[in-house]
């Protein structure tokens, strides 16, 4: 089932402050571009039902962007944990959520693989030449959106069966 991105992205936090990791903001956006390309591909759909914007820095879910953005390039220290908008004009918690533990075990995948990497080493393998940022943001005239089809086919090359 897809989650907002702050229901990751919180599972995410905590995994970094459990492992005590610093996880920036910028660090947070790839690895969940990562995690939702792993889930697509051992899974055959998203993780995250949240389109993922082409940044100059990368792969960005705005509404994660939004709720970080006051930690600027700083470690962010606690989860979010206002109220989200849901179907129709509800708002609910994110830890209202009850992640699958298959779920969690493509956010750990994700987290163990790139938890010692820096966001701007994360940022520059989002950059790889025809990865999907690279084709939404370079683009003429250049796409808002990285298409959900190009994250399916650049995960399914790129991650070993």
């Amino acid at each position: 089932m897809p989650y907002p991105a702050i229901v990751i992205a919180n599972e995410l936090i905590k995994l970094a402050t459990a492992e005590k990791i610093e996880i920036t903001p910028m660090k947070l956006q790839k690895i969940l571009y990562l995690a939702n390309g792993i889930s697509v591909k051992k899974r055959h759909q998203k993780l995250i039902n949240e389109k993922f914007e082409a940044w100059e820095f990368g792969p960005v879910i705005k509404s994660v962007y939004a709720a970080f953005k006051n930690c600027g390039a700083n470690s962010i220290k606690d989860t979010y944990d206002e109220l989200i908008p849901t179907t129709g004009y509800t708002f609910v918690s994110p830890t209202s959520f009850n992640v699958e533990s298959a779920d969690l075990a493509i956010i750990k995948e994700a987290w163990d693989n790139t938890k010692n990497l820096s966001a701007f080493t994360l940022s520059a393998w989002s950059h790889n030449k025809q990865s999907p940022w690279d084709k939404a943001y370079n683009a003429n005239p250049r796409e808002a959106y990285i298409s959900d089809e190009e994250i399916s086919e650049y995960f399914n090359r790129v991650i070993p069966e």
